[in-house]
């Protein structure tokens, strides 16, 4: 059976890790996203710079959010610090423990159960290391606006909250 606690606390610790190491590296990094691949087999995190934003969009521009909220446009992908969770999470084998048709469904509802669980852990150390960086989840073509609301809701500020709600559909 998949440990999906054990999951949950590597993820944690590894954001932590992965975060003190992108703000030695950049000092204007504004969001940060827990990403999961849609096969539920890889996990990774990608960032952006206040920076890369720039370079790309103007916030006049239509398609400003798109670029703001979209991890698909993001310049800092980091997958390497997470390649022992992803070679776990990609091993498992997840008919071994379940003989009905669904148990992928089930395995990546959990292994998306954890990742939000351990966001919201995440949350309390990003606050010290970095207070008003904005969190994120994301699994491709997935999760819905309804759901990345609300896990948003949870990770940042009302204000943060309110631009992310209005502008959703530019970017889900």
């Amino acid at each position: 059976m998949f440990d999906y606690k054990k999951f949950e606390d590597r993820l944690v610790l590894q954001m932590e890790n992965t975060l003190a190491k992108l703000l030695k590296e950049h000092d204007d990094i504004y969001i940060f996203s827990l990403s999961l691949s849609s096969d539920a087999d890889s996990v990774w995190v990608i960032a952006n710079t206040i920076h890369n934003l720039e370079e790309i969009s103007d916030p006049g521009e239509e398609e400003y959010y798109y670029y703001k909220y979209c991890e698909e446009e993001w310049d800092l992908w980091e997958t390497d610090d997470f390649d022992s969770i992803s070679d776990e999470l990609g091993n498992y084998d997840v008919y071994e423990d379940e003989d009905e048709e669904d148990a992928f469904c089930a395995h990546r509802d959990r292994a998306i159960d954890s990742c939000r669980n351990a966001l919201i852990r995440f949350n309390t150390y990003k606050n010290k290391a970095c207070p008003g960086l904005l969190l994120t989840f994301y699994v491709r073509e997935y999760l819905d606006g309804e759901e990345c609301i609300e896990l948003f809701a949870k990770l940042n500020s009302k204000e943060a909250l309110a631009e992310y709600s209005e502008h959703i559909e530019d970017f889900v």
